[in-house]
């Protein structure tokens, strides 16, 4: 299993399909989020680089999903397991988004204004963060994997699903993203975060059981406009 995660990741790597969502994500943080080059409060600049983990670990997915061309992940499937090779290339995407949001993390803690208080405020604010990109990166990749191929396998329906799903995510009440970032700065304990982290997880175990069932059953899928 190591070494498929490892052939997937190498795989994204060498297509340059990581180059769009690493742009997105670094715009998102250091261009468009609030404060421009920082200087925010660390919680706001946290918040916001984990709510653009939502785009970008979906398109990171959705990158993963189709780096592979049609021969090749049919040999691939065949060589070894058709459901670990498909899982590998979830976690592969999900590997590069978790990189982003450490990275992401550590740009908001060196350049935003950290929590009066001493060392506790500032590990608190850091651990919310990351929990709260945790979630974000969860549904992204959710979103990803429910709504690219071997889900939706015409790539104008799979970039406009995903594209409308993220907004969802975002901005509707009942997405545990959207909760999380409304309600876990008012309650900045275990409390507040580990519901969504586990709805989270819920729907990221849904969306990459059903794209990796149809994977199993479409070995060498691909993408209908291909066909």
């Amino acid at each position: 299993m190591i070494a498929l995660i490892r052939y997937q990741i190498g795989l994204l790597l060498r297509s340059h399909r990581w180059v769009g969502p690493v742009i997105l994500y670094a715009t998102g943080v250091v261009v468009i989020g609030i404060g421009g080059s920082g200087g925010q409060p660390l919680s706001t600049g946290l918040d916001w680089s984990a709510a653009v983990l939502v785009p970008t670990a979906a398109w990171l997915t959705r990158s993963a999903l189709t780096a592979e061309p049609t021969a090749a992940r049919a040999c691939t499937a065949a060589a070894g397991n058709p459901f670990k090779t498909h899982l590998s290339v979830l976690v592969a995407g999900l590997g590069c988004g978790a990189v982003l949001a450490l990275v992401g993390a550590a740009y908001q803690v060196v350049t935003d204004t950290r929590p009066h208080g001493g060392v506790l405020p500032l590990v608190t604010a850091i651990a919310v963060g990351l929990a709260t990109a945790a979630i974000c990166l969860g549904m992204g990749s959710a979103v990803g994997a429910f709504f690219n191929p071997p889900v939706v396998r015409r790539t104008a329906y799979a970039i406009l699903s995903t594209m409308s799903a993220v907004i969802i995510v975002l901005v509707v009440g009942i997405s545990p993203a959207n909760a999380t970032l409304q309600q876990i700065r008012s309650h900045s304990h275990i409390g507040a975060w580990l519901p969504g982290l586990f709805e989270s997880a819920i729907l990221l175990a849904l969306a990459w059981t059903v794209s990796t069932m149809l994977a199993v059953r479409r070995v060498g899928w691909t993408s209908v406009d291909d066909d």
